[in-house]
């Protein structure tokens, strides 16, 4: 089970319902509006399409199956949270606790007979929705790739090392999706967490021929090569000059350096940091994504041009010190661009670009206040500290 604070406002609510005598009216006071609106306001909709792709789809219908259950009213009523209610405050520090335990407790999800709904809407159901509860079935049976699963705790650990919080599973799939990240990076960090790359002992298969097993080996360092290899250890100029790039660029922000692993790098869109009265520095973690996102796929894409493009001869470290900011350039260019013909609530928007991009850009307190949108105003990334 899920272990968020809308799956503890239904459990709480579940609870109630269950332990509360079914002849008094029963009165739940909640700061959720998700909460309340799934177990009112959303419910016909959510019954009518079977409660596809709906998180917390068994709880929330054990929970209305509790109140359908009960003789008296059920009343929910939504406060501001935080606002100084007494039975708020405390369900925020049981809350907190429960947040904390290691060990999860035993919900009783049992729905009786007459009140169990199975199956969808005939008249509710969409082609996009038929598809998705079919793929969200057969994904289920699928058993995860023992590769995949290294690679996804290799991420989550390193991001709780670095930045102190525990991120799920999807949490992290869904980052390689922010706007931040661009597509041929997404494409390529999602290939890498499934280890979907012929690297390594991928070349010592039993159709391989002798020349081809022999391509297991990094050519510069004598040790199998794999994605860990070529990002954060080979010996090859390539990985180690652009993460100290990266460090002297990042040193203009005057934020906290976070040493280049499979957490800060691979999920780097879910990078947090913070001002010392413990607010989100939002602009700043674009920031890192962006940096720590271009910087690895340009690792990438050197790495392959020395295999083979160059037939292994090695970029020189003027060439990859270009390259770099040649990247951060182009990147920078192609979000002035996109923010001017920004549609949608989830665009990136000018003022955005210039909160996210100014602490590393060269001479930016001589930029004119529209700068992202004028095309007529050059500007760069600063290089050096």
């Amino acid at each position: 089970m899920e272990q968020s604070n809308q799956t503890g406002e239904i459990v709480a609510t579940l609870t109630a319902a269950t332990i509360a005598d079914k002849r008094t009216r029963l009165l739940q006071v909640t700061d959720s509006q998700t909460t309340m609106n799934s177990l009112s306001k959303w419910r016909q909709d959510h019954e009518d399409k079977g409660y596809i792709l709906q998180k917390n789809a068994a709880l929330t219908q054990t929970t209305i199956a509790r109140f359908r259950a009960r003789s008296a009213h059920t009343i929910l009523k939504w406060v501001k949270g935080h606002g100084g209610h007494p039975g708020n405050e405390a369900a925020d520090k049981l809350a907190g606790l429960g947040a904390a335990k290691l060990d999860s407790d035993q919900i009783n999800l049992t729905i009786p007979a007459p009140y169990r709904l199975t199956g969808a809407k005939l008249q509710a159901m969409t082609q996009k929705l038929a598809y998705q509860a079919i793929s969200a079935r057969k994904n289920a049976k699928l058993e995860p790739r023992p590769r995949t699963t290294a690679n996804m705790e290799r991420i989550s650990s390193g991001i709780q090392a670095a930045y102190g919080m525990q991120i799920r599973d999807d949490t992290i799939w869904k980052s390689l999706r922010s706007k931040h990240v661009s597509r041929q990076a997404s494409q390529y960090m999602w290939m890498s967490i499934h280890d979907g790359y012929m690297l390594g002992d991928h070349w010592l298969r039993t159709n391989m021929s002798d020349e081809l097993r022999r391509r297991e080996i990094c050519a510069i360092c004598g040790e199998r090569e794999s994605m860990s290899h070529i990002v954060f250890e080979c010996n090859a100029r390539g990985q180690e000059i652009i993460w100290n790039l990266l460090r002297q660029t990042w040193a203009l922000t005057g934020a906290e350096w976070k040493e280049p692993c499979w957490g800060t790098v691979f999920g780097a869109a879910c990078a947090v940091f913070k001002t010392s009265e413990g607010r989100r520095r939002k602009a700043l973690e674009s920031l890192w994504c962006i940096l720590c996102t271009e910087a690895l796929h340009l690792i990438w894409k050197i790495r392959c041009e020395r295999v083979i493009q160059n037939d292994g001869e090695e970029h020189t470290e003027s060439e990859i010190t270009n390259r770099y900011y040649s990247t951060l350039n182009s990147r920078l260019t192609l979000d002035r661009r996109t923010a001017v013909i920004a549609r949608g609530r989830k665009a990136l928007r000018p003022q955005e670009v210039a909160r996210i991009w100014l602490p590393v850009l060269d001479k930016a307190d001589e930029l004119p206040l529209k700068w992202v949108g004028d095309s007529g105003v050059l500007v760069g990334i600063k290089r050096g500290r």
